[in-house]
């Protein structure tokens, strides 16, 4: 990647649940549920790059994974591209590997939960909403 404003994000299925990420997000001054992801290094592929942020963030290592697009989440304030990638082969769960200054949480939700909580904007993050519409729209997902 040659430009620094690419992001990372996977929606991961574990059995009927998807593991997503529970942190405090200032800007917004609460507790955020997100996909596990974060910055892609200068030079990183997508692949390597959201594989290395979904061990950090969740503790677990993913097989095959495969790549449902790409969006804007705030065009009005930032320039940052994430790049959503699905899997549902999860090899390995172990620690979590954070960054001093990183509170995680980790939490499994079932795909049925999930889809309720977005209807009533208790997930409200838009990479989760346009992950899980890609995932159902690919056929990845079976409401």
């Amino acid at each position: 990647m040659e430009e620094d404003n690419h992001a990372v994000v996977i929606l991961a299925r574990y059995l009927n649940s998807f593991i997503f990420v529970k942190q405090f997000r200032r800007a917004v001054n609460d507790d955020v549920i997100q996909l596990p992801g974060g910055k892609v290094e200068k030079g990183e592929e997508l692949e390597k790059a959201a594989r290395r942020e979904f061990l950090e963030e969740t503790g677990a290592q993913c097989g095959s994974m495969d790549y449902l697009g790409s969006l804007v989440p705030a065009s009005w304030i930032s320039n940052v591209v994430t790049h959503v990638f699905y899997t549902d082969d999860i090899v390995n769960f172990s620690d979590q590997q954070l960054e001093e200054y990183e509170s995680i949480e980790v939490l499994r939700v079932s795909v049925e939960d999930t889809v309720n909580m977005i209807k009533e904007s208790k997930i409200n993050d838009s990479e989760v909403t346009f992950a899980v519409l890609q995932g159902i729209l690919k056929g990845y997902i079976k409401l």
